[in-house]
């Protein structure tokens, strides 16, 4: 955990359509394993620690933001038996005070796997991401905190901005525990 707490909070550069990111540390080292154990291992009692990090990285959020979890590929969700983002999504909120939506905002469409792929195909063919009907009720114009696990080129977070703009919310930050650099 040293590691982490040594790490420095990276910000900049967001993704097209994210106003501003935060990451907690580089995806290498003791952040990626504690992300792969949490994901990969089914180490779920990880979230609080993992999203720990992340809010103190994020900071005072702004009254009134919702927090929005990227959306998963349904079969990978399906073959770890949870959510990760969601799960990550549900901590963050309850240690900085952000509201989560009641209902669903954003759906991932198709399989959309993004690990193992390299950043050409990544950018060249981003995950299909869409807005719920009920989306722009729930969005309104408010600011929404984006939350992922990871950012690797930005392209899921590109994708997931954009519908979230074009179903009315207002400013978008983002928040990632790791980031690739």
């Amino acid at each position: 955990m040293r590691e982490i707490n040594r790490s420095p909070v990276l910000r900049g550069d967001p993704p097209e359509g994210v106003d501003r990111i935060t990451s907690c540390a580089d995806h290498d080292g003791a952040p990626r394993q504690l992300l792969a154990a949490f994901k990969f291992r089914r180490l779920t009692g990880l979230a609080p620690l993992i999203a720990g990090f992340m809010g103190d990285a994020l900071g005072a959020p702004g009254g009134g933001s919702l927090a929005v979890p990227v959306p998963p590929a349904r079969l990978r969700t399906w073959m770890r038996g949870f959510d990760p983002v969601y799960l990550l999504a549900t901590e963050v909120a309850a240690v900085t005070g952000l509201e989560l939506p009641g209902e669903q905002v954003l759906v991932r469409c198709g399989s959309g796997r993004q690990r193992g792929r390299g950043r050409a195909g990544r950018l060249a063919d981003p995950p299909d991401i869409r807005a719920l009907e009920d989306a722009g009720r729930t969005l309104g114009g408010r600011s929404v905190l984006l939350i992922d696990d990871v950012m690797t080129t930005g392209a899921t977070l590109a994708v997931a901005a954009g519908v979230l703009r074009q179903a009315g919310a207002g400013r978008i930050s983002a928040l990632t525990f790791t980031r690739r650099l």
